[in-house]
């Protein structure tokens, strides 16, 4: 009798343990959502603090907080993952932009219907600005618009 309780009393502590781990099969789905997504060239200080540098978006605090990494998919050889750094005027609801250096690419890229997968929600914690971060940021963009000058010319 006291073997067959004590039988009880260890399967009971190993069913409990194994019960409390998460498994692989009750992780979180990454948040997928349609936006609308348009691009901006307007070089300085977005809304967290940073200067803008290709790799970023602008989009609704509400629906993407500040600091939230996202993958962008169906925005051809735009897609990839951007980190939510600005906000906009016009940027409500479901719609991000994507921030480009050149004035000619934003225009080119229009208006497009993307698939976001949201990788992490930011803290919505603007930064101090960098002066570091800005002039990285400002010599990227110097070399994007000399690409896409250089492949403009004919």
């Amino acid at each position: 009798m006291r073997t067959l309780v004590s039988v009880l009393i260890v399967f009971s502590l190993i069913a409990s343990a194994s019960a409390s781990q998460p498994s692989a099969a009750k992780r979180p789905r990454p948040t997928i959502r349609y936006f609308i997504a348009t691009a901006y060239s307007v070089e300085g200080a977005g809304a967290s603090g940073k200067w803008s540098h290709p790799g970023t978006v602008a989009a609704d605090r509400d629906v993407l907080p500040l600091n939230s990494r996202i993958r962008i998919y169906g925005a051809g050889k735009y897609s990839g993952e951007y980190t939510v750094e600005d906000t906009g005027n016009k940027v409500d609801g479901r719609h991000i932009d994507v921030y480009m250096p050149s004035r000619a690419e934003a225009k080119k890229f229009g208006r497009q219907r993307v698939k976001v997968v949201v990788l992490k929600y930011g803290d919505d914690e603007p930064s101090s600005p960098d002066p570091q971060q800005k002039a990285k940021a400002k010599a990227a963009n110097r070399k994007v618009r000399a690409r896409v000058k250089e492949a403009a010319k004919p």
